[in-house]
């Protein structure tokens, strides 16, 4: 039998935060309660985010009633969502703010991801500008050192 920590030596990280979740999982669902991940797409493709995800949205898988709280930079797994309330958006206009995704957006017939992505939502992702102040500071930076 192999301790965890010779585990690392055989596993990839994704293979070990795999075991981990899914083992989580299958306990908070057999008895109900919260499964808290932060950046559930760190060493998991979208396809096995978007599994567990449907784990829990699964009433023969989820008969307790268990949650899953996660943070993530798949916009993508938003669209596994069928109603806006079950999603909270985090933003940043001058300060950081969480707001229900049902208040921000009513239709349901619109890709979340899509959505999320074009900037309708306003201070989801780092404005175009900031984006071209990094460039030109990195452009000055590495012509300074020639």
């Amino acid at each position: 039998m192999y301790s965890p920590l010779e585990l690392t030596k055989y596993l990839s990280s994704g293979t070990i935060k795999g075991i981990n979740v899914f083992i989580n999982a299958m306990m908070v669902l057999e008895k109900g309660g919260y499964l808290i991940i932060d950046e559930l797409e760190n060493h998991f493709n979208k396809e096995i985010a978007s599994t567990l995800i449907r784990f829990f949205m699964n009433h023969d898988v989820n008969k307790k009633g268990a949650s899953i709280i996660f943070s993530t930079h798949y916009s993508e797994l938003l669209d596994e969502f069928e109603r806006n309330d079950d999603i909270f958006i985090v933003k940043n206009n001058g300060g950081i703010s969480v707001e229900n995704l049902s208040k921000l957006l009513t239709r349901n017939d619109i890709k979340k991801s899509e959505i999320y992505q074009s900037g309708y939502l306003h201070g989801t992702a780092p404005e175009y500008e900031a984006y071209i102040d990094l460039k030109k500071a990195i452009i000055k930076n590495a012509n300074r050192e020639v």
